[in-house]
């Protein structure tokens, strides 16, 4: 769809009632970069709020190396 579109459209909607469409719009476009912003932040930081048990945090690796 291009914007081409989206305007005719628009532009056959009732003045009265173009307030309505820009809140519906403003919206929506705000919900798509908050959206983005948390698939960002996803890939930034991959393990945050992954659990991470330890067995035995008080053994020495040392040991192991």
């Amino acid at each position: 769809m291009s914007q081409e579109q989206i305007i005719n459209e628009i532009n056959h909607i009732p003045s009265d009632k173009l307030s309505e469409l820009y809140n519906l719009i403003h919206y929506f476009r705000l919900g798509l970069l908050y959206e983005q912003q948390e698939l960002n932040t996803k890939k930034a930081y991959p393990l945050r709020g992954v659990k991470i048990r330890y067995d035995d945090p008080f053994e020495s690796f040392a040991v192991n190396d």
